[in-house]
């Protein structure tokens, strides 16, 4: 995280926007704006990384900047399919500026830090922050293994490696009860 004159900035990159740990974190540590950059095929269609942005603005009484790519070369999906889908979100989980398909300039809004921070200061139901209680959770984390760590310690890590891991993971949690198997 980095406090700067124009407010506490913390990055989340594209899919850590679906991990609601990694922003919380991070406003833990006193974060007002996630800068999520992302290259994320558009739809006008809610997708799951629009509802996690959404979620992750209000859970944390934060400013949500998302910025997509705006283009993707080198790969075997449309190139042009990643433009669009560009957008700031405000602390209370609204919008306030989005882009369409194509290339554009216009997903920009005005943050207003001064009305955020009083918002983070009112005590009240809105104020997520200050009526956690994360030692709550803290026992269920401790005990809790799901995808191992410490993977990609072989010098030698190919795309299959993550896969088995994932599934490897999946058959584990279906063993201890975690998820229902078929």
């Amino acid at each position: 995280m980095a406090k700067t004159e124009i407010g506490n900035l913390a990055a989340l990159a594209s899919e850590e926007i679906l991990y609601p740990e990694v922003g919380r974190c991070l406003a833990m540590r006193g974060a007002e704006i996630f800068l999520h950059s992302t290259s994320e095929v558009y739809s006008k269609n809610l997708t799951p990384k629009d509802a996690a942005k959404i979620a992750r603005a209000v859970e944390n009484m934060a400013y949500v900047v998302s910025a997509n790519t705006a283009g993707i070369t080198n790969s075997p999906i449309p190139s042009a399919s990643v433009d669009g889908g560009s957008k700031v979100i405000d602390y209370r989980g609204i919008v306030l500026g989005e882009t369409g398909p194509g290339e554009s300039m216009a997903a920009f809004a005005e943050i207003d830090l001064a009305a955020l921070r009083r918002d983070r200061l009112r005590p009240g139901l809105n104020n997520l922050l200050s009526r956690q209680r994360f030692e709550l959770y803290a026992q269920s984390y401790s005990q809790s293994h799901f995808y191992p760590a410490n993977t990609m310690l072989e010098t030698e890590v190919d795309r299959k490696h993550f896969l088995q891991t994932q599934q490897a993971t999946i058959e584990r949690l279906v063993k201890l009860g975690v998820i229902v198997g078929e």
